[in-house]
């Protein structure tokens, strides 16, 4: 073999794939990475921390004016097209430490424009920090112009199409939404609540720690500055743990510490707080047809819990609209 032929055989054929491969995800544009996406819809069919990372580089962006973010406590049931008065896009990850949700709040800051921020507090996402696995990873960005994961997005996409719904995340504003994987995930709540009351009693249950990691509470407290700086409208809401646990003695002890501590970063002038750990919220906390587990929640539960925030967006609202009226009639 000459060596041009050696050339066009082990060089320019391999390129000319790899030119092709790249061509051809950048056109698909299968995370709206890539130019004008506004009005268009992208779905989770891999990955949701790495799916939800990529969307926030331009599709959410470009998209919606609000963000959900949290643990999966705000993930599964909760359907943010149900909130009133801004597009909200539920960011919240399945097993995140806030570490995590901070490289898509910060990127969704750099190239967003959204003015509402709703963000879940529960012990879950301060209780450690950094990432929790390689799901995000600032190379993940190129890797959709032809990689070993995008050969396995396409596999799971042409799944779902073909032989039915089989993912768990099919809808463009949100995280889990298929009915039939919780109800054979989580079955009975009241089963699983007594299982952690259990475990408190014999003080063997690691939730019931509630300890703060240092690093991820100073990255919370910084985003949140961050967004009150950029004028954007905050709601932070204290996630409604079902009562029973709630109320016992150890978990209390704990939770009072965490939240001494959480209070500290809140700003109660600006920020819009709702504590779902209030008696006021025990239709939610002490039914346990709220839950589908120890504490995620139900259908019925997410319902509840987004009627609330209806209320207090509203109250948003309410308040911008008699701003607007009064620089309005300053100006006359």
């Amino acid at each position: 073999m000459t060596f041009k032929k050696f050339v066009n055989y082990y060089i320019s054929i391999p390129l000319i794939i790899i030119i092709a491969s790249v061509s051809i995800n950048y056109y698909l544009n299968e995370f709206g990475l890539f130019g004008n996406v506004q009005g268009k819809e992208y779905k989770v069919y891999i990955d949701e921390k790495t799916t939800k990372y990529l969307f926030s580089f331009n599709y959410i962006p470009s998209n919606f004016n609000g963000i959900l973010v949290g643990p999966s406590y705000s993930n599964i049931m909760m359907d943010t097209k149900n909130l009133k008065g801004y597009k909200v896009y539920n960011l919240s990850m399945g097993g995140a430490y806030f570490s995590e949700l901070k490289f898509a709040i910060d990127n969704i800051l750099t190239y967003g424009n959204i003015n509402l921020f709703i963000i879940c507090l529960d012990p879950y996402i301060t209780k450690d920090s950094g990432t929790k696995s390689s799901q995000i990873n600032p190379k993940e960005y190129y890797s959709t112009l032809g990689s070993f994961f995008m050969l396995r997005y396409y596999y799971n996409k042409l799944y779902s199409v073909f032989f039915g719904n089989k993912s768990v995340y099919f809808d463009s504003y949100w995280g889990y939404n298929n009915i039939n994987y919780i109800k054979s995930k989580y079955t009975n709540p009241t089963s699983e609540i007594n299982k952690i009351l259990k475990q408190l009693n014999s003080n063997s249950n690691e939730k019931n720690q509630l300890e703060i990691d240092q690093e991820s509470y100073k990255e919370l407290s910084n985003t949140l500055n961050n967004i009150r700086n950029k004028g954007i409208r905050i709601i932070a809401y204290f996630y409604p743990r079902p009562k029973r646990i709630a109320e016992h003695n150890l978990f209390k002890q704990n939770y009072k510490k965490y939240r001494k501590k959480i209070d500290a970063i809140l700003d109660y002038q600006y920020d819009i707080i709702i504590d779902f750990a209030k008696d006021e919220y025990d239709y939610i906390r002490d039914n346990d047809s709220s839950y589908i587990d120890s504490g995620h929640l139900s259908k019925d539960g997410a319902k509840k819990i987004l009627d609330v925030l209806n209320n207090s967006i509203q109250s948003i609202t309410r308040r911008e609209d008699r701003k607007g009226k009064l620089e309005t009639n300053l100006e006359l």
